[in-house]
């Protein structure tokens, strides 16, 4: 697990820091803590990566490259519009 984390996921979470503090600082975003904020990508990358548990609640079995381009943009769009909900007063 240190492994995965020290040489993939801390330096994808180092890049996503300095755009969250450019949102923050510029009054876009509301301050999120980093755990919070890797629970809150983390999850829909993993459902567009494992078939298995995503074909539970649906998903077809043969998804086209489109239909997937098509669920990672409605993920996409959902994170960040939730990210950045409670500053324009929409959040919680």
């Amino acid at each position: 697990m240190d492994h995965l984390y020290e040489h993939y996921i801390s330096p994808v979470l180092q890049t996503l820091v300095s755009v969250i503090d450019r949102l923050v600082a510029s009054g876009r975003m509301t301050p999120v803590p980093l755990d919070v904020l890797f629970f809150a990508v983390i999850p829909p990358v993993a459902g567009m990566l494992e078939m298995p548990l995503a074909r539970r609640p649906g998903r077809a079995d043969a998804a086209s490259p489109q239909q997937l381009t098509a669920t990672a943009e409605a993920l996409a769009e959902l994170v960040v519009n939730g990210l950045l909900a409670a500053v324009s007063g929409t959040g919680r």
